[in-house]
């Protein structure tokens, strides 16, 4: 079964090899493999500052965590908006239905919320795909990064 908590700071290095194994299998995949994007990893560091800032998230499939995101509150200042970030789910759990079902809990456990936005790397066409496969709209696209943005009526 999935589900999710929120991350708690035992988490943390489990978080950050989520993301580099994530962020790495996207760079291998559709980055050409230069690592461009592997600097977005973070560190244990910036994990606590956001576990303290904003609500991140542990994506859980029977007790064994497979993923992670955060849910910013801060790039906008309408009172029912979130945009998460960093939403990855380790590879070898992808393509399972997971991401699709980890989206649908964030959204039913976060109902006040209306207005959904993300951005994704470019070269992230699963990401891309999922995505919009929940019904994000495709609003824009920067020189590395497609936004997405869902409202909720």
């Amino acid at each position: 079964m999935i589900y999710l908590e929120k991350v708690q700071e035992e988490d943390a290095e489990r978080i950050f090899e989520i993301k580099r194994l994530a962020y790495t299998d996207e760079d291998t995949k559709f980055g050409g493999g230069r690592g461009d994007k592997l600097k977005y990893i973070g560190n244990l560091g910036f994990i606590s500052w956001c576990m303290n800032r904003f609500l991140l998230y542990k994506i859980m499939l029977d007790g064994i965590i497979i993923g992670t995101f955060w849910l910013d509150h801060e790039t906008d200042d309408r009172e029912h908006h979130f945009e998460v970030q960093d939403f990855c789910i380790i590879p070898e759990y992808h393509n399972k239905g997971y991401g699709t079902r980890a989206l649908e809990l964030m959204e039913k456990l976060h109902e006040n919320i209306k207005i959904w936005s993300l951005s994704t790397s470019i070269f992230s066409v699963t990401n891309q795909h999922l995505y919009e496969k929940m019904g994000y709209k495709r609003i824009g696209q920067t020189e590395g990064k497609v936004l997405y943005k869902k409202i909720i009526e």
